[in-house]
């Protein structure tokens, strides 16, 4: 079976055995982009990897999970990895001028939709006690903030159905305004006692979106509904690094990934390129910088620049975070 509608996070099994999670909204014709979850045991020789040291079981085969994949260093040998042991999950983008690791849409065997997989666990009913938690705290959610069932689902480990004891719960809300209704509703929830926030770490403070329920770790993100997705015929040319500052000047697509962050007032704060100053938005790869500024905060990022172009649009310039380079961040104040 062929799927070519999927979104940002509905997760994958291949023919191959390896678990992905789709990334993004913007995809060549014939593939997506996607994040590299887990692997077959018997395929993790062919990276050369670090391996947590736990295992998961996905339909009576045992799978791996490497602890890092996308920072500099790992990186690099995961594209070497797929050249030579299944090269056809390497795209080599013209536009971005490197490779970049797709899921082929005849290779996938098996898809997970968050907002699907709700449904399964509703009309079956929990089948153990993280089933009935997850379903406990998205009623909670629904019934608090107004954000009907519909729009929710679950995601990561409860979704794939490889979650055994530890595993956290991983929920999905379709939709920019039920994403901050949601929030919302766990702020109520916190106050009323029923769940936690976590606020120690910096970013968590930020975004509000991370907790425990019945002490599960819990985490909550947005994915666009399908009426937020615009088709997009666009090309990109690296221009180079460069770290700059500037104001933010919307936010309304930071808590989608990727995040985007329109900007202006922009200066150097280490000049890369000359034409950073034109630069128009930041747009994060990485997952941890969605849904961190606001309008009139200010924004400080290392990335790479690109000029991106499209029919309607026209010419601008981007300065794109998680492209693998060493030092990559986004910070506001």
């Amino acid at each position: 079976m062929t799927h070519t509608n999927l979104r940002d996070g509905d997760a994958v099994a291949t023919t191959h055995g390896l678990i992905f999670y789709v990334f993004g909204y913007e995809h060549p014709p014939d593939r997506y982009h996607g994040f590299l979850k887990y692997v077959p045991e018997g395929l993790a020789s062919r990276f050369d990897l670090p391996w947590l040291p736990y295992t998961w079981n996905y339909r009576g085969t045992t799978l791996v999970r490497p602890t890092e994949i996308y920072d500099p260093e790992t990186y690099p040998r995961l594209i070497e990895g797929f050249r030579a042991a299944l090269p056809e999950y390497i795209y080599d983008d013209p536009g971005l001028g490197r490779p970049m690791i797709t899921i082929p849409h005849p290779l996938i065997e098996e898809a997970y939709v968050p907002s699907e997989r709700l449904k399964v666990l509703v009309g079956r009913g929990p089948r153990d006690p993280l089933e009935e938690r997850a379903l406990e705290l998205l009623t909670l959610i629904s019934e608090t903030g107004g954000v009907p069932m519909g729009e929710l689902g679950v995601h990561g480990s409860i979704s794939l159905g490889t979650h055994q004891e530890g595993s956290d719960i991983d929920l999905s809300v379709y939709g920019a305004r039920n994403y901050a209704e949601a929030k919302k509703a766990l702020v109520a929830l916190e106050a009323r006692g029923r769940f936690i926030l976590k606020r120690d770490d910096r970013i968590d403070a930020k975004r509000l979106n991370r907790g425990l329920y019945e002490g599960i770790d819990v985490v909550v993100n947005a994915t666009r509904k399908r009426s937020e997705i615009t088709p997009r015929r666009r090309t990109y040319r690296v221009l180079g690094p460069a770290e700059i500052e500037a104001a933010c000047a919307s936010a309304g697509e930071a808590p989608f990934r990727p995040a985007t962050y329109g900007i202006e007032d922009v200066s150097l704060f280490r000049p890369g390129h000359p034409r950073a100053p034109e630069a128009a938005e930041i747009v994060s790869m990485i997952g941890m910088y969605r849904d961190i500024a606001e309008p009139g905060e200010t924004l400080r990022a290392r990335g790479i620049l690109e000029e991106a172009s499209s029919p309607t649009r026209g010419r601008w310039i981007r300065l794109v975070v998680g492209s693998g380079q060493p030092g990559e961040y986004v910070d506001w104040g």
